[in-house]
């Protein structure tokens, strides 16, 4: 399995026969070809970049994403937390996302964000999406936790390291930091807190799981 950081908190994963991209945003655009599944935690648009998503679809590409996503994006499909779906070989799972810096008057946060966890070649990766710590994520020690440490919309660094000890991955990769929100230094910040392995990649950079 390859992962690659393309900054912010959008990443792509090739595992097996399948390309996929999350949070497709930050990153050139030559970064972006025909993928095979397209991940969408949020409509928001350091999430979702309806160009970025033009460029890594091709007409068997799958988009799933929250009913937000689905109704901005043509075609696209609902994922729920707590649902899972099979491709060739990965598995895809929904994941609740709890977050209390941002204000959803009008919409409850689980309806409008989802995390995802990719199993895949014997991994598993959890991509936390915005969210903060939460009781079923005690101990889920995937093998890859990408987790967001850049603050004011998410959890600043000292939190994110102890959301990451309850989630007890053998790798952290700190994640939404380093253009809109979030500096390197909060980034290394995680890394020093945080009692467990930590990788910190620069955008563009290729980790081999």
């Amino acid at each position: 399995m390859r992962l690659t950081w393309f900054g912010h908190s959008s990443v792509r994963l090739e595992a097996g026969n399948q390309v996929i991209y999350i949070d497709p945003y930050a990153g050139p655009d030559s970064w972006y070809t025909p993928g095979s599944l397209i991940l969408v935690s949020r409509f928001d648009f350091d999430h979702c970049s309806l160009e970025k998503i033009r460029r890594a679809s091709n007409d068997g590409t799958v988009v799933l994403g929250t009913s937000e996503v689905a109704r901005a994006v043509f075609p696209s499909q609902v994922m729920h937390p707590g649902e899972s779906r099979m491709f060739d070989g990965v598995e895809i799972v929904g994941m609740p996302c709890i977050n209390p810096h941002v204000d959803r008057r009008n919409v409850a946060e689980r309806e409008s964000a989802v995390g995802f966890v990719i199993v895949a070649e014997k991994k598993t990766v959890y991509y936390m999406a915005d969210s903060d710590f939460f009781p079923q994520i005690d101990a889920m020690r995937p093998d890859v936790l990408l987790i967001s440490v850049g603050g004011t919309y998410t959890a600043a660094a000292k939190e994110a390291a102890q959301i990451a000890g309850a989630v007890s991955p053998k790798l952290a990769i700190p994640i939404h930091w380093g253009s809109i929100v979030g500096t390197r230094d909060d980034a290394l910040l995680f890394s020093e807190l945080a009692n467990l392995p930590v990788k910190i990649l620069e955008p563009g950079e290729v980790l081999e799981i």
